[in-house]
C-alpha cells in the first residue's frame, strides 16, 4: 500500500511541476460597479486533495465565467487534509500547494478576487491553517489577509467594498471569520472566539464612525453556522416528515420566517456559545451570515433581522446530493437589500445526459450499481459526442 502511495505521489507531483503558470492577475480595492451592483460567489466545501475529480473542476471552470462574480469567497473545507497528506510535513506541503493551486488557478486565469475562510478539515493533517493562507496569499487576485497573533485562529478579517462614484468612501463590508475546527476542552465543533468577537465589534463601531455613524451594511462568511440555528428552526414532534435530530429533539424548517432552500440534514453549529451571534444582532450592520459545513443544507431563513443562510457543498469527495452547487449573491449599492440563489450542478447542466451520468458516477451517495451503469454511460456519450459531425 505504502509503495502505491509513494508511485501516485511521484505521479502527482511530476505533473504539477509541468502545469503551466497562470498569467499573475491584479486584486486592488473592491468597488461597486459603474450600475451600482456587486456579485458574490460563495464556493462551500470542495474538500478534495491534489487529484481534484474532474467533475467539480469542470464545473468550477464552467460556472465562474457563466455568473462573472466580482468577488469569490470560499467558506472552509476548501481542501481535504487527509486527502492531501501522506505523513511527511515536506510532502504534505507540495501536496496541499497543489490542491490549492488546482482550484485558485481556475480563479485566477478569470481574473476574480477571492476571499478566504477556514474549515473544520483543511488543517486536519501537518499543514497548519498559517501555512495555507500563505499559499492563497501568492496568488495576486487573492485578498485575505493573515492576521498573525492579534485574534485567535486564522483568517479573520473584512473585505471592506468601496463606493462606484468614491474610490475611498466604504458603503458596504464583507466579514471574513474564522469559525476554527475542533473544541478539544469540550469535544464537538470549535465556535468564534471572545476576541475574535471583541475584534469584530471594535472594527464594527470603526467603520460606524466612518461613516457618520450609521452601521456600514454587511454580510458575514464563515464555515461552521451559529448556534442560534436552533432557535431559527422550528420544534416538532419526533416522527414529523422531513424533520432532523439534534440533542433529542427534532427540527423542520419554520414558514413563518423561511424564505426558501431546504433542510437535509442537522445543522452542526460549535458545542459551545460564544455569544457572536448576539454581538451581530447587537451591532445591527450585518444583514446576512453566510455558512458552509453542513453539505446538504441550502437554506435561508431569518432570525432577530439577520439572515442566516446555508450553502451546501460543491465537491464530490465528501457526501452530498442533487443540491451540489455554487451560490451567488447579488448586492445593490446604498441598501440593504440582496438577492440569492444557488446554482446547482444539475440546473446549470440541463439536459446534458453526459453530465448526469458523470453526476452520478461520481455521486457516492447513489448504489454501485447505478454508478457503475452511469461510467458506461458517460463513456459511451463521450465517444459518441467526438465521433459527431
Amino acid at each position: 500500500m505504502k509503495k502505491a502511495i509513494s508511485i501516485i505521489l511521484v505521479l502527482v507531483l511530476a505533473f504539477a511541476m509541468f502545469v503551466p503558470a497562470n498569467a499573475k492577475t491584479s486584486a486592488d480595492k473592491l468597488q461597486f460597479n459603474d450600475d451600482g451592483t456587486f456579485r458574490i460567489m460563495q464556493i462551500a466545501d470542495i474538500q478534495d486533495g491534489p487529484l481534484l475529480f474532474e467533475i467539480t473542476r469542470k464545473f468550477l471552470d464552467r460556472v465562474v465565467p457563466s455568473a462573472q462574480p466580482d468577488l469569490i469567497v470560499l467558506t472552509g473545507d476548501n481542501i481535504s487534509a487527509g486527502a492531501s497528506s501522506v505523513g511527511i510535513h515536506g510532502i504534505d506541503l507540495l501536496l496541499v500547494e497543489t490542491a490549492i493551486d488546482r482550484y485558485m488557478s481556475i480563479f485566477e486565469r478569470y481574473d476574480v478576487p477571492v476571499a478566504v475562510v477556514f474549515g473544520n478539515h483543511d488543517a486536519e493533517e501537518l499543514v497548519s491553517k498559517e501555512e495555507q493562507m500563505a499559499m492563497y496569499q501568492k496568488y495576486d487576485n487573492c485578498v485575505a489577509i493573515d492576521e498573525g497573533d492579534a485574534v485567535y485562529g486564522c483568517g479573520t478579517y473584512n473585505v471592506p467594498i468601496y463606493s462606484s462614484k468614491d474610490s475611498d468612501k466604504i458603503t458596504y463590508n464583507l466579514w471574513m471569520i474564522d469559525s476554527n475546527m475542533y473544541d478539544e476542552a469540550n469535544g464537538g465543533y470549535d465556535y468564534v472566539h471572545k476576541d475574535q468577537i471583541d475584534w469584530y465589534v471594535q472594527k464594527s463601531n470603526e467603520l460606524k464612525a466612518q461613516n457618520g455613524g450609521v452601521a456600514v451594511p454587511s454580510m458575514m462568511f464563515q464555515h461552521i453556522i451559529v448556534n442560534e440555528i436552533y432557535d431559527a428552526l422550528l420544534e416538532v414532534s419526533a416522527g414529523t416528515d422531513g424533520a432532523v435530530e439534534h440533542n433529542g429533539k427534532y427540527y423542520t424548517l419554520n414558514p413563518a420566517n423561511t424564505r426558501k432552500g431546504v433542510l437535509h440534514e442537522a445543522p452542526c453549529p460549535g458545542t459551545v456559545n460564544g455569544g457572536q451571534f448576539d454581538a451581530v444582532a447587537n451591532q445591527g450592520d450585518v444583514v446576512a451570515m453566510f455558512f458552509g459545513h453542513d453539505h446538504v443544507n441550502s437554506f435561508e431563513v431569518e432570525y432577530k433581522g439577520v439572515d442566516l443562510v446555508n450553502t451546501p457543498g460543491v465537491g464530490f469527495n465528501s457526501y452530498g446530493d442533487e443540491g451540489r452547487g455554487v451560490r451567488v449573491i447579488d448586492i445593490k449599492e446604498g441598501t440593504k437589500a440582496y438577492t440569492t440563489n444557488v446554482i446547482t450542478y444539475k440546473e446549470f447542466y440541463g439536459d446534458d445526459a453526459a453530465a448526469d451520468a458523470q453526476f452520478v458516477l461520481y455521486g457516492s451517495e447513489f448504489e454501485v450499481v447505478d454508478r457503475i451503469g452511469a461510467f458506461f454511460k458517460y463513456v459511451f456519450l463521450r465517444v459518441a459526442k467526438s465521433f459527431s459531425f
